[in-house]
């Protein structure tokens, strides 16, 4: 069916000329020519080109084109249409759909012969089968006579012959029509079940009725009515959460720790935030970025065999994950907080020390523990292999033990005096074990029973930072001082190299003993050569100070990071930049959502995804697209396929599980703006900057087809849930439908005029029956599906619209605003609910979240934000968490307290006949019977 919007604007001639033209094609058994002669007759006074189209369709006799007249006045509300289908008698051969037919033509007594019963069971059965733009004509009809019999009549359909049976299912205007007739013919106890099922305005509207009628219910339920009442705000306010649930920061945290592969092929990097990231070093791809749950690193290394990354931090848990970010195993005992962790020498085991002093020794593949012994009761804060079957521990109090590495028996110990132990390293050729504390002078110790055997002089200060070689034949102290002290085997007292005004802030030595590496708390590095102290070169890396640094095993590669989350790689000795791993991720571009997870993907202008779970308030792993500037995302139905594109032509296919490359479109010579999945997930759909809209095979990246009209830049798109069309919105002021049958296959498109701007964000409702966009003016527009017939608009609006987005309930829609501003209308009462201000730059991007009451925004901020959508929803489908929460928010002094108490009385009187499993959070008395589980 065409829309009257996109008829050629014909003149009078031209007019009489189309109108002659389809009705050949009619004569000829073409019954689409009837919805084209309908739309000509309902949008032109053209006297011959209107008589053409009467005679035309008068001569209609099949029950098929019959049904398709009918059909076509119901839909456009059309009196010339209307009175030619009276003059000529016919009604639709359903019968559902002829008693629809007579009552919404007026034929009422026609209407009661033939559909007697006092429920209406034929009407019921049109108006269920009808289009949704016909039954929103068949509300509207009956609400404006709710009173009179006309909509009684649809309000008994409705109910049925179980009265409130099907209340479950209603619509919101459903649910107006049934209560305003209800309060029109006094079914006062009808309409008092009611009210705990409706949605909530209703329910206000009805318990204001029956109590201006000075009605009220009998029994208990007298009390719980009378209460209600003394609390009825004078109008409905539909309460909304201020704050948003969950807030997550895009922007890279400060990296603490760097790690390179054995074979020096892989990078890691552990962030304060908990997250952990790894590189391959010769090409620089991220292999996968998550956040364990470790918190701040203390512990990151590779498995000899690179195919997983162990991860420990500071609240006491092992994680070993793959590279790409998917979780192995999870060590986590209560009993065994982990303090610190190395690999072992023969690298089959992490060997882990606690907070209590235990040594616990796990097996690398599967975490397994497979010894554990007490060491000395003090936490311990390093750890060191001496020999294969012996391993030396430091403590926060100073202590030093050698324990068996099969037996976990105690060696020996050198008692500590406070001082906690910083780093230990054992050399073989010497037989000692260096230790390096926080404040004390370093120390060598004996290997095989702990006495002293050298302590080295000249230092001072606080430790910042320490570096060993490779057999302690050289090792480093920074500290407070701003003084780099250098010490070599056998040599005392040190060699100090000042920094003056700097503090050394991290630094790893070559594992040759040959350059020293040292970064500063202002962003400097310094190169040094061994043994001389001979500074190479001086670099200004960051801007702010180096967290971390490490030297690849092959000494080649030096690894850094800086407090904003950069990681960066540099040759050694001379220090020239190779190349940037990771960057500050600036703003949020767009949002996606993954159903396979229920995860949502932000795309950021460095070119990665971020997955972050709305529900549970968590981030997982980063992606990178290797795509500059990138602009927008969309992820597959199925949460496996990821499309993205950039400033660059063309787009890309990622696997979202594995983070690996499927396919590359680089054949455009154009850039997309644009994406979006069909619901099969077969298909994907771009729209370019050269105004093309173009369909592609998923996941091999071909052309399936492309579809022309649009003049400029086309900047959006959405797809219904049925995939029988999508929409595009084109800087060229216009909105296209596209029909698609379903299976990708477009034809001729809907072309929408009405905008008169450029149109830079559209959406299409849960049920696939309206369609909203918006641009440059702050005006948004909605339309009804499949048709394009223009319903109503959304002025006033709190500035220019950035992002749109249906509501899951269907009954709200969000719009995002270019200045941070997150704004909820009602569909129903077209009227503003509440605008938030939800971010500080551009909102991006809105994901709603299917089936549950949230949804998230993104911004040019860099933030992604969960929101709770406003309560509009019948209260038969309210659970038990809104009655947790109106309870709670009941409890506040702002100027919503009382909507949310209202709501959570009705809430009460909801679940006051039910029994259910719940959290202990409700007031005694608010449930007749509470079990807590």
């Amino acid at each position: 069916m065409r829309s009257v919007a996109t008829l050629p604007v014909f003149g009078p001639l031209l007019l009489r000329r189309e109108a002659g033209r389809q009705s050949r094609n009619l004569r000829n058994g073409d019954l689409s020519a009837i919805g084209t002669l309908a739309g000509i007759a309902a949008t032109t006074e053209n006297k011959g080109a209107r008589r053409i189209v009467w005679e035309s369709l008068l001569s209609l006799a099949s029950h098929d084109a019959i049904d398709a007249l009918c059909n076509e006045a119901l839909l456009r509300e059309d009196p010339f249409l209307r009175d030619l289908a009276l003059e000529k008698g016919c009604t639709p051969h359903a019968p559902g759909a002829k008693a629809l037919f007579l009552y919404l033509s007026g034929q009422d007594e026609a209407f009661l012969r033939f559909d007697p019963e006092d429920h209406h069971p034929k009407l019921a059965e049109g108006y269920a089968k009808a289009s949704a733009r016909i039954r929103s004509h068949a509300l509207h009809y009956a609400a404006e006579i709710a009173c009179k019999t006309r909509g009684n009549i649809l309000a008994r359909a409705l109910l049925g012959r179980e009265l409130d049976g099907a209340a479950e299912d209603w619509s919101y205007g459903e649910w107006e029509l049934v209560m305003k007739t209800l309060a029109c013919d006094a079914s006062w106890d009808l309409l008092w079940r009611f009210v705990r099922m409706a949605p909530p305005a209703l329910s206000r509207s009805a318990l204001d009725t029956m109590n201006r009628a000075g009605w009220h219910p009998g029994g208990d339920d007298r009390q719980v009515f009378e209460e209600l009442v003394a609390h009825l705000p004078d109008s409905w306010k539909c309460p909304v959460l201020e704050k948003s649930l969950s807030s997550h920061e895009v922007v890279d945290s400060q990296v603490l720790r760097l790690s390179f592969s054995r074979d020096s092929t892989l990078l890691a990097a552990g962030s304060c935030d908990g997250s952990v990231s790894a590189w391959n070093v010769g090409s620089a791809r991220l292999l996968g970025s998550c956040t364990p749950g470790t918190g701040s690193p203390h512990f990151l290394a590779f498995s000899p065999d690179n195919t997983l990354l162990f991860a420990g931090g500071d609240r006491g848990t092992l994680h070993a994950t793959t590279l790409s970010g998917e979780p192995v195993w999870t060590f986590n005992d209560p009993s065994h907080p982990i303090n610190c962790a190395i690999l072992s020498a023969s690298g089959e085991e992490i060997l882990a020390g606690d907070r209590g002093g235990d040594l616990v020794c796990i097996g690398w593949k599967t975490g397994a523990v497979r010894i554990s012994a007490p060491c000395h009761p003090s936490p311990i804060t390093a750890l060191a292999g001496i020999t294969g079957e012996q391993l030396a521990t430091g403590h926060a109090d100073g202590t030093v033990c050698c324990l068996g590495a099969l037996t976990g028996e105690v060696l020996w110990s050198v008692t500590g005096t406070g001082d906690p132990v910083r780093a230990l390293a054992f050399s073989e050729e010497r037989g000692d074990l260096l230790v390096i504390r926080g404040h004390a002078l370093p120390v060598c110790l004996s290997g095989q029973n702990g006495n002293l055997v050298r302590a080295f002089t000249r230092h001072n200060g606080t430790v910042s930072c320490s570096a060993i070689s490779r057999g302690c034949g050289t090792f480093v102290v920074g500290g407070d001082t701003n003084v780099l002290r250098i010490w070599h085997a056998g040599e005392n007292p040190a060699l100090e190299i000042p920094l003056f005004n700097r503090i050394p802030s991290c630094c790893a030595i070559t594992q040759d003993g040959t350059c020293l590496i040292a970064g500063c708390n202002d962003g400097t590095v310094f190169s040094f050569h061994l043994p001389d102290g001979t500074k190479t070169r001086e670099i200004r890396a960051y801007r702010r100070p180096v967290s971390a640094c490490s030297l690849s095993p092959d000494g080649r590669l030096l690894a850094l990071a800086g407090w904003d989350g950069t990681v960066s790689l540099r040759t050694v000795p001379d220090g020239e930049l190779l190349r940037t791993l990771r960057r500050s991720a600036g703003a949020v571009t767009s949002l996606a959502f993954s159903e396979r997870d229920s995860s949502i993907l932000a795309g950021t202008t460095d070119g990665t995804v971020r997955l972050f779970f709305p529900g549970s308030g968590t981030t997982g792993r980063c992606i990178d697209l290797y795509t500059p500037s990138l602009r927008t995302i969309a992820a597959s139905p199925d949460g496996t396929v990821l499309a993205c594109a950039g400033k660059e032509p063309g787009f890309r296919f990622w696997d979202i599980r594995s983070g690996s490359l499927l396919a590359t479109c680089s054949g455009l010579k154009t850039s997309v703006r644009c994406l979006a999945f069909l619901p099969n997930g077969k298909t994907l759909i771009t729209g370019g900057w050269d105004g093309r809209v173009r369909l592609w095979d998923v996941p091999s990246g071909t052309a399936k087809e492309v579809c022309k009209g649009h003049t400029s830049t086309v900047t959006c798109c959405a797809v219904s849930p049925s995939s029988e069309l999508f929409a595009t919105g084109s800087n060229d002021t216009t909105v296209r439908i596209w029909y698609t049958g379903g299976n990708g296959d477009s034809r001729e498109p809907l072309v929408l005029r009405d905008t008169g701007k450029e149109v830079s964000c559209c959406t299409i409702s849960p049920d696939g029956t309206l369609l909203a966009a918006a641009g440059a003016d702050p005006v948004i527009r909605l339309y009804h599906l499949p048709d394009g017939a223009r319903t109503y608009d959304i002025p006033q609006v709190p500035g220019i619209p950035t992002a749109l987005s249906f509501t899951s309930d269907g009954l709200c829609l969000a719009a995002g605003y270019k200045n941070g501003t997150l704004a909820f209308y009602s569909l129903h009462y077209r009227t503003l609910i509440r605008a938030l201000p939800a971010h500080t730059g551009a909102v991006t991007g809105i994901v709603s979240i299917p089936e549950k009451d949230q949804l998230v925004t993104s911004g040019e901020d860099g933030r992604v934000c969960t929101w709770r959508i406003p309560f509009l929803r019948p209260l038969c489908h309210a659970t038990f968490g809104d009655l947790e929460l109106a309870q709670e928010q009941a409890q506040g002094t702002d100027a919503m307290a009382s909507p949310w108490s209202f709501l959570y009385r009705l809430l009460s009187l909801r679940f006051q006949d039910e029994i259910e499993l719940c959290p202990v959070f409700l007031d005694a008395g608010a449930l007749d019977i509470q079990i807590v589980g």
